[in-house]
């Protein structure tokens, strides 16, 4: 009976630590996510920018950022071992290829691993 217990147990703590699609959870406060996103919306991001942003971005793994622009377009970027620098050029980049993009709206880092990094 404890073997079953365990191996439950086990299984459980797996089951948490991955998302649906297969990345596990970065350490960190999911509420903090969640209590950015009416900053994220100040800042430009729409419903799908949300979307992504709770979905995909917040349970990827560090290292990771994400940016966004006040006309909608936003981008992300994460994977372990990645610095810091990487992460927000790839994020930067990323929002700038977004068919909302306007370069009277710079896109901005918005979130750097789990930290609010945007001022409005």
């Amino acid at each position: 009976m404890k073997i079953v217990a365990r191996n439950a147990i086990a299984t459980a703590a797996i089951l948490l630590a991955t998302t649906a699609s297969g990345i596990a959870r970065a350490e960190g406060d999911p509420a903090a996510y969640k209590a950015a996103v009416a900053a994220l919306e100040q800042a430009g991001g729409g419903k799908t920018c949300v979307e992504c942003f709770l979905e995909k971005y917040a349970p990827a793994e560090f290292t990771k950022a994400f940016a966004v622009s006040k006309d909608g377009a936003y981008g992300g970027r994460w994977k372990r071992g990645m610095s810091m620098d990487e992460a927000r050029a790839e994020a930067l980049a990323s929002c700038r290829k977004k068919p909302t993009y306007s370069s009277a709206n710079p896109c901005v880092v918005f979130f750097e691993n789990d930290k609010l990094v945007w001022k409005p």
